[in-house]
């Protein structure tokens, strides 16, 4: 039997699935993430539409006690008490609270035993084809539930984040995502000075003094077409954005979005009437069209695939949920509850930074053994215990100098996190 590893979000996600079953009932949330009382949802069922099986966890209630029956199809598979349900719910929240910031992956035999009893494959769902294109790319969960106001009963896909790890991304950074820049008046002496000093407002703060930036674009096509479907100026809204938080254009001293905004409104970079109103909007439709389908990487038409909502857990365990509907309580709670966040440069960097160092320092260029090993690294199996060597993440890929023809320039790439 192959051993569960998996990271802290993944089990997250067999956390809430537990936690459902078990409860029986979620509560909504207010736009400042406070319970409300007098909107819930009941939990009527919870579907696992995989590629190879459907299966189907239906909440009964017998002798004033919850039960839960499996389904395989048609077929009956076995029939589980909610309070067991929770009491293994509360049991793997205890172990991932127990994780520490370097185990990227953990294994929790207890769980992984009583799950695959469940005819569960993985903690984390993997959804059909199908199932993403009914229930929207994002969804983690799907569930049938019962309204609290007009009792109508809906099966919906819902988002998990959680808190319980490090904080949850709203829109991913990766090679696609970002805006360029050429840096006016730069030569090689030029990018190997700047690239020598590292540290990435650093290299900001040194073009801000020696040089000047030009917006060229949207490093990637996909990103920027997509964007425009939200708004066709949100490119010159965004890249705005990131000079302020980067420090190349002052007004901002604060990675959380509301400054961001006001920010944005007190620059009015794209000269609007009604500043204070126009940006937050805008931000607010990046941020609700992040959670609803929109990526760097891949295609958008503009739908917003979700049919359920999204479920938060807090650091205590705790579930509260807001409805897939692009209204002013979901969409404030997005634009009050997130920041602007800087990722991890990449191998590119480290590429850049022992160029520079190697041509300041010791008047030549890397090695071919020299880039390998910058490229790749050394690492254990942890199933075979044999080293073995990996080719290095790019990551976001931005934040270092680089020459095209004649020219240099730089990447401002960015995420968005919840807080």
């Amino acid at each position: 039997m192959a051993v569960w590893e998996f990271n802290r979000g993944e089990w997250t996600e067999a956390y809430v699935f537990l936690r459902l079953l078990g409860d029986g009932r979620i509560y909504g949330a207010s736009a400042d993430l406070v319970k409300d009382e007098l909107t819930y949802i009941d939990i009527i069922n919870i579907i696992r539409d995989e590629p190879d099986k459907c299966l189907i966890f239906e909440r009964f209630i017998k002798d004033e006690v919850a039960y839960v029956q499996s389904f395989k199809g048609d077929e009956k598979l076995k029939i589980i008490t909610a309070p067991e349900l929770t009491e293994k719910a509360t049991f793997l929240y205890e172990q991932i609270r127990k994780v520490t910031a370097g185990d990227r992956k953990i294994e929790v035999p207890v769980i992984q035993e009583y799950l695959e009893g469940l005819s569960i494959n993985s903690p984390k769902a993997n959804l059909s084809k199908s199932a993403k294109e009914k229930y929207g790319a994002k969804t983690d969960i799907i569930v049938t539930t019962e309204d609290s106001f007009d009792h109508v009963r809906t099966i919906g896909g819902f988002s998990i984040k959680s808190h319980l790890g490090s904080s949850p991304t709203l829109f991913n950074c990766s090679e696609s995502s970002g805006f360029v820049y050429k840096i006016v008046g730069c030569d090689v002496e030029g990018m190997h000075r700047l690239n020598y000093k590292e540290g990435f407002l650093d290299i900001i703060s040194a073009i801000k003094e020696d040089y000047s930036l030009e917006y060229i674009g949207c490093r990637n096509e996909i990103f920027e077409q997509n964007i425009r479907i939200v708004d066709s100026r949100m490119d010159e809204i965004l890249h705005q954005a990131m000079l302020m938080q980067v420090r190349y254009v002052d007004g901002l001293n604060s990675s959380k979005v509301p400054e961001v905004c006001k920010a944005l409104a007190d620059l009015n970079p794209i000269g609007v009437r009604n500043p204070e109103v126009f940006y937050e909007a805008k931000l607010k439709a990046f941020l609700f069209a992040s959670f609803a389908g929109m990526t760097a990487s891949e295609e958008w038409s503009g739908r917003k695939m979700l049919t359920g909502g999204y479920i938060d857990v807090d650091r205590d365990g705790e579930l509260l949920y807001y409805r897939a509907i692009s209204d002013d309580i979901f969409e404030n709670y997005l634009f009050r509850h997130t920041y602007v966040d800087r990722p991890d440069r990449g191998y590119k960097k480290e590429l850049a930074v022992a160029g520079a160092k190697a041509a300041i320092d010791e008047n030549r260029s890397l090695t071919d053994e020299e880039i390998f090993w910058i490229e790749h690294s050394e690492k254990i199996d942890k199933k075979t215990k044999e080293k073995k060597i990996v080719k290095n993440a790019k990551k976001g890929d931005f934040g270092y100098v680089y020459q095209d023809g004649d020219d240099f320039y730089i990447v401002i790439n960015f995420q968005v996190r919840f807080r």
